[in-house]
């Protein structure tokens, strides 16, 4: 139990740490724009090949 804790604690913190980090860097709304890039790009792909 003494080393739970702390190893609870150490993983939780770098849970938040990466959560913070991929908000200031805005890394959501990277992958979101990527997924509507690739659904533009497979729908064109399609009306090209038919």
């Amino acid at each position: 139990m003494e080393i739970l804790i702390p190893l609870v604690l150490i993983v939780a913190a770098i849970f938040i740490i990466r959560l913070f980090g991929a908000w200031m860097l805005r890394i959501n709304e990277v992958i979101d724009t990527q997924k509507e890039i690739l659904s533009e790009l497979k729908k064109a792909n399609k009306t090209q090949s038919n």
